[in-house]
């Protein structure tokens, strides 16, 4: 098969070439989960540091809650990327907050001034319509790593979305009316890991300052299903780890760090 390889790094400095050799992409015409297929090299303690897996075609693709994420063949990135996780153990939970500024950002720099927003905590929407999603899964043995998996809308035109989706999905092309390299925006969120992670991870302000200016869900009312029951409130910005901030009627904040069901009301 083709490999882009030279596409994605073209515009790379050599020291970032160096972080991301050539070996270290792998290309599919169709897999299960880019996700599983990295999780199984880190559980046998074969996965390298930014190596990455990314197909035309996903079978068995999921959200964070076991959602189903499919797409036409070779019209969007379905990738997932190995990161070891060292340093500080409490900041680990950061890294979906980073990787939504990551992908963010680089939907900003083919995109400007279309509002970007971050969706806490795994989602990047524009125009109120979602772009993209992220999953982060880990692996404690035989050495932590996370994967991180991405999808994004490319160049899936506006008919081929479901009917069920049609309104609250969207994709580059749908903004733009043209087609876009999938490498190119590949290569642009690539350079973003390599440049920030991990110190970003401590680092942490840019990163929140980030994702509060660009908050899809802050001051609207929604109600929650977490693990420890139900919770109705207003979004009231993110807590020093991302955590999400809500501000209850009889004027409480609750701090929630993952959530099973959000709803804006």
């Amino acid at each position: 098969m083709y490999s882009p390889y030279s596409e994605i790094v073209r515009d790379w400095p050599d020291h970032l070439r160096a972080n991301f050799p050539e070996d270290y992409f792998h290309h599919t015409a169709e897999t299960g989960s880019t996700n599983d297929d990295l999780l199984a090299l880190a559980a046998r303690g074969k996965a390298r540091p930014g190596e990455v897996t990314l197909t035309d075609y996903q079978s068995k693709g999921r959200g964070r809650r076991g959602d189903r994420w499919e797409a036409e063949p070779g019209r969007n990135l379905l990738f997932s990327i190995a990161l070891p996780l060292t340093g500080n153990r409490t900041h680990w939970s950061r890294l979906p907050h980073l990787t939504a500024m990551i992908v963010g950002r680089a939907v900003e720099s083919i995109l400007p001034d279309t509002g970007t927003q971050a969706k806490w905590p795994n989602d990047i929407y524009i125009h109120g319509k979602k772009l993209a999603g992220i999953l982060v899964e880990t692996v404690m043995q035989p050495a932590p790593f996370a994967i991180v998996g991405i999808g994004l809308n490319v160049n899936t035109r506006p008919e081929e979305f479901p009917d069920s989706i049609a309104d609250i999905a969207t994709s580059l092309y749908s903004e733009l009316d043209c087609e876009s390299s999938r490498w190119f925006v590949l290569g642009l969120i690539l350079r973003g890991f390599f440049e920030t992670y991990p110190d970003a991870l401590d680092d942490f302000d840019e990163v929140k300052a980030w994702l509060e200016s660009r908050s899809y869900l802050q001051g609207k009312m929604l109600a929650l299903r977490t693990a420890a029951g139900h919770l109705s409130g207003t979004a009231h910005g993110l807590g020093p780890d991302g955590e999400l901030l809500i501000e209850t009627e009889d004027g409480r904040v609750e701090t929630i760090i993952s959530a099973e069901e959000i709803f804006i009301l």
